[in-house]
């Protein structure tokens, strides 16, 4: 079974296709079938995969795990008609720290097996080292 959550299921995406760019790569270094092993070029492509997690983990989630305001929803005491013709009978009104008065923020976070995705490229960038690793030595 797979647990994430929000964005995590990304990794295991970037995962597959870290080793589909890896066997791609092997055909295009050796289109015959050679003596070549698949793999180093398997971990070759999770190296790759792995410069592709830490970019996504980076830039795309530095966006969409942005720090959100914490709102409870207030109920009116009179409810009125908006400009689109729809009754509003309640309201977001934001949270503040009790003694502060600061506004409260919440920071969703997206993971794959409970692992955060920020950590995920290091793993798959130690796979690929690994599997490199083990498979010259194999030779």
């Amino acid at each position: 079974m797979i647990i994430w959550t929000r964005w995590g299921i990304v990794v295991f995406l970037i995962f597959g296709l870290s080793v589909g760019a890896g066997f791609l790569i092997k055909a295009i270094v050796s289109p015959d079938g050679g003596s070549a092993q698949s793999g180093v070029f398997v971990g070759i492509g999770f190296l790759l995969g792995a410069v592709a997690c830490w970019a996504f983990g980076k830039f795309a989630l530095a966006k969409l795990d942005a720090p959100r305001p914490v709102v409870v929803w207030q109920q009116l005491a009179q409810p009125y008609v908006n400009e689109h013709g729809i009754t509003v009978k309640q309201e977001a009104v934001p949270v503040r720290h009790p003694q502060t008065g600061e506004q409260l923020y919440s920071r969703p976070s997206s993971t794959l097996f409970f692992i955060p995705v920020r950590f995920w490229a290091y793993v798959i960038a130690a796979l690929g080292v690994v599997t490199i690793v083990v498979n010259v030595v194999r030779g």
